[in-house]
């Protein structure tokens, strides 16, 4: 018998890495005078949907960022980390009903056959800190797309499951079972030159564990370079270039990043001595030979109709892995035909039963660029004509582009798995009466302004000669 799990809702858990509030400090962490106040066939149709692929919240890292090593500086409110937020129950079960709304919904969006991972706790928890600054129709849009559920204060839900998770990490077991790692960092990086408003570093300090890092985004590559780093060195080196090249300009005010990193061993594995090449029937009929784990046990299990499902626990019995097998071969169909309410039906439909499971190993990773999608999904101000004067008041900024990547692997032993997101927020440029490009043949001269006396004349036919 597995252990039940806890309950999932329990808001009682404290924050291991909450930490106060600071003022200014400098890249070797010293402090700086400038303070501021403030169950299954064998043959599969495709790959089982994760229901827990959205991983669940771990507390906010917020340790020095630069680890006392890279050359930025930390702005900070002096207000420290809620760490017994007044969440309800049923504020956090829709904020967690409405991420599974979310995900299903964006994923169904996401064209194209093949293996994809999405973590939605990644994806909104970014946003959530953009979302803190949007006013007007922009923040109407983000909170109708991204599924916040309508609460008062989202970000102080947000906070409470996230403190409410890091309960599920779990040291190494005495008889030297693998430990539970579930950790979630956030990071705001901010321009140099750019002024913030002070509710809203407090608003990141009290909700999200986190401070304004200044960088240089006039150095795009060195910027680039440390805020890859820091996701990196977040994800046990499993999520690499979150930001691609040319992804951070001069005209990059802040860059909001969300990383989260999971691994955990199953409550009882897989044997290795039972993993055979077995066939996998994918979607369009052919079959591929696959390394199989099989085992056998009493296992959450239920019926739902349309799919079967089948829940695999971690250690602990607090997380676990729901795999959905459903009935036809159409796995795309299935996805749109789901909605999170109807996820959770399924979920409910789960008893303890005497299973034989066979599983394939696998490993993978998913790199989405979000724009187009988040605005096809109803959300474009944002990245068009958005309204962040929460989070300055000069204005004039919107949203670039939001990188999203992913890694999971499953094999006997448990699961590894790290997502992280990106959100790159630009200034808009003088917007130019007309475009002057020579591009092609030209004369040029060069005059004295006050008499005109031309004082050379130039033609350019070829600018490689």
């Amino acid at each position: 018998m597995i252990d039940p799990a806890p309950d999932p809702l329990d808001l009682q858990g404290s924050c291991p890495w909450a930490r106060p509030g600071a003022t200014w400090y400098n890249s070797e962490g010293t402090r700086d005078p400038r303070q501021r106040s403030m169950g299954m066939r064998k043959t599969w149709p495709a790959l089982a949907l994760t229901v827990a692929l959205a991983f669940p919240f771990a507390c906010g890292d917020s340790t020095d960022p630069s680890g006392g090593d890279a050359s930025w500086e930390s702005l900070r409110s002096d207000l420290p980390r809620e760490t017994a937020p007044g969440a309800t129950t049923e504020e956090v079960d829709a904020v967690v009903r409405g991420g599974a709304d979310f995900v299903l919904d964006l994923m169904g969006r996401v064209e194209g056959e093949g293996n994809l991972l999405l973590s939605p706790t990644s994806i909104r928890i970014a946003f959530a800190m953009v979302y803190g600054g949007a006013h007007g129709q922009t923040a109407t849009e983000m909170e109708t797309v991204l599924r916040y559920g309508g609460v008062d204060d989202v970000h102080e839900v947000l906070n409470a499951i996230d403190l409410a998770l890091a309960e599920r990490n779990l040291p190494e077991g005495d008889e030297g079972e693998d430990p539970v790692e579930l950790r979630l960092a956030n990071a705001f990086w901010g321009r140099v030159d750019y002024p913030f408003r002070d509710d809203y570093l407090d608003l990141l300090a009290v909700n999200y564990g986190a401070g304004i890092e200044r960088l240089d985004f006039g150095a795009s590559e060195e910027a680039r370079a440390v805020i890859n780093g820091w996701v990196e060195e977040r994800t046990n080196d499993r999520i690499r270039d979150l930001l691609p090249a040319g992804s951070i300009d001069a005209l990059v005010v802040a860059v909001l990043t969300n990383a989260l990193y999971f691994r955990a061993p199953w409550a009882e594995p897989f044997a290795e001595s039972l993993t055979v090449q077995e066939m996998f029937r994918r979607g369009d009929g052919s079959e591929v030979s696959v390394p199989t784990m099989h085992r056998a046990g009493e296992l959450p299990y239920g019926d739902a109709g349309d799919c079967r499902a089948l829940e695999l626990p971690y250690r602990g019995g607090a997380l676990g892995m729901v795999l959905l097998l459903p009935d036809g071969d159409d796995l795309a169909s299935f996805v749109s035909s789901l909605t999170g309410e109807r996820l959770f039906e399924i979920v409910g439909t789960l008893e303890e039963t005497e299973a034989l499971v066979s599983l394939p190993r696998f490993e993978f990773e998913s790199s989405l660029e979000l724009r187009d999608h988040l605005m096809a999904m109803g959300m474009p101000l944002v990245f068009t004509s958005a309204d962040l004067s929460g989070m300055s008041d000069l204005g004039g900024l919107f949203v670039d582009q939001a990188y999203h990547k992913t890694f999971v692997a499953v094999d006997e032993k448990g699961t590894e798995a790290a997502a992280a997101t990106a959100v790159v927020i630009r200034e808009n440029a003088i917007d130019p009466e007309v475009e002057f490009a020579c591009d092609r043949p030209f004369l040029f001269f060069i005059r004295d302004r006050v008499t005109g006396e031309i004082l050379f004349l130039g033609r350019v036919e070829d600018p490689s000669s």
